[in-house]
């Protein structure tokens, strides 16, 4: 169920009236069941297969907290609710690219042949609530969950249908300390309202239409000169930051309304001057998640300067992977280690300890990074492309070099428009007295801003477009 959709808008609405107009006892189970009527609209078997796992996780964790309560070691129990759910995520996700691995050393095509013979469809979200369920059986292992979550209220932390699709990932502390405490008043109810148009507006009107501009481009970049190449690659990071933020503006949004607070998953990142301070911008909570519970345990920076720069490339490119069972992924991964290797190494020390750059060379430096991170959407689009992904990466890069030759992007006009909008809207992100200034003028500009971002929405798109991230 699309967030841009008319199911979703009815879904919504009913559960916020009613919502508000039960007694707190029964709040949770209509939430509950909207979360469960919400994931139901992608199928049956999606929905059973995805309450076993939460289920099988339950009674794990449920063996987690006696251990614990008795003093015994939960280590092997950890290893092997994680074992679970990574096999899970591994058979739906990554079956078809283990057998391309395996003819890859072997020779031939025989695994990939019998792969054709089988059918495996993946299960809406299962990227994001694995992700989350390893971060909770975790946190109790850590005992940062010391004491037994109720099985309804374990059941909706996972559940919780504005951000189950595609995050953020939650942690426990995100959300249980305030699942009986909902909270709302009107100025929650205009930044909620806010949010919502927001997303919407990042989402059908500009990343929809970025999409049918680029989407050209990456399937045959061979055909373009380097000015739209170049432009193309601004188009396609503004398209996934548009895209994904809108997604997270709406879900946050929706959470607002329902009187919880769930974590932004974006705060400006395209006005970072630093790799480093990029990461801690973009996708928030899964940097967060790589950062807690795979880069930290591998020893993280601990074991000094090539071990460290080891595990941040490992951690990196096992979080391009995480994006999709593609050799391109894995390379984008690799991609942006490498390159927040080399700045650590340039750089090294803690960038907060150093002082903040200004001026020119602030601008050059967010210039560099953003140019960088643009480069890496190559390999990020091409890899959708499937086996296509590494000729098509091949095809843009040497398309840099038509400078007279090859047709110019169509509709570039608009497209740096585009651009331009996700631009300030990373601002609005970044600078927290710009956002404030907003906010404080919410009851001239909301009124404004809705008849406005209504109008765009049935002129400039269909609200039918899928979000990027639903794929992983």
């Amino acid at each position: 169920m699309l967030f841009n959709s008319l199911p979703y808008l009815a879904l919504f609405s009913v559960t916020f009236l009613l919502y508000w107009s039960f007694p707190q006892k029964w709040r949770k189970d209509l939430l509950l069941l909207a979360s469960l009527l919400f994931y139901f609209y992608s199928g049956l078997a999606f929905t059973a297969h995805f309450l076993t796992v939460i289920a099988v996780n339950f009674f794990f964790s449920l063996r987690l907290w006696r251990e614990k309560s008795q003093g015994r070691s939960t280590s092997r129990t950890l290893f092997w609710v994680i074992a679970l759910n990574f096999l899970n995520l591994a058979f739906f996700k990554y079956f078809y690219f283990l057998l391309e691995t395996l003819d890859l050393f072997k020779g031939g095509s025989a695994f990939s042949d019998f792969g054709k013979g089988v059918h495996i469809p993946l299960p809406l979200a299962i990227s994001f609530y694995t992700f989350q369920l390893v971060a909770l059986q975790v946190d109790i292992h850590r005992n940062h969950v010391p004491d037994r979550i109720k099985a309804s209220d374990y059941f909706l932390f996972i559940l919780f249908f504005p951000q189950l699709i595609a995050g953020p990932i939650m942690r426990t502390t995100d959300f249980l300390p305030k699942l009986d405490r909902p909270w709302i008043d009107f100025d929650r109810i205009k930044w909620g309202v806010f949010l919502i148009l927001s997303g919407l507006f990042k989402k059908v009107v500009l990343a929809d239409n970025i999409a049918v501009i680029v989407n050209p481009i990456y399937t045959q970049p061979s055909a373009y000169n380097a000015g739209a190449l170049y432009l193309g690659l601004f188009g396609f990071i503004s398209q996934v930051y548009c895209d994904f933020s809108g997604y997270t503006d709406i879900a946050r949004g929706s959470a607002f309304l329902l009187g919880y607070d769930i974590p932004e998953n974006f705060r400006g990142p395209f006005l970072s001057p630093s790799f480093r301070e990029f990461w801690g911008r973009w996708h928030v909570t899964l940097s967060t998640w790589l950062k807690d519970y795979l880069y930290i345990p591998l020893g993280g920076s601990r074991g000094g300067v090539w071990k460290t720069q080891w595990n941040s490339l490992l951690t990196m490119t096992l979080g391009g992977l995480w994006h999709g069972a593609n050799f391109g992924y894995l390379i984008w991964g690799a991609y942006l280690g490498i390159i927040l290797g080399a700045e650590r190494l340039l750089s090294p020390g803690n960038p907060k300890d150093q002082p903040e750059p200004k001026g020119l060379r602030r601008f050059f430096r967010i210039a560099l990074t953003v140019h960088l991170f643009s480069l890496s959407g190559i390999f990020f689009r091409t890899a959708a492309m499937g086996k296509e992904s590494l000729r098509l990466t091949k095809e843009y890069f040497l398309g840099f070099g038509n400078l007279f030759s090859g047709k110019p992007i169509p509709r570039w006009e608009e497209l740096f428009l585009f651009v331009l909008l996700a631009f300030f809207w990373n601002a609005v992100q970044y600078y927290p007295s710009l956002r404030d200034r907003i906010r404080s003028r919410f009851t001239s500009l909301l009124p404004v801003f809705s008849v406005v971002v209504l109008l765009l929405l049935g002129i400039f798109g269909d609200g039918g477009g899928d979000f990027i991230y639903f794929q992983f």
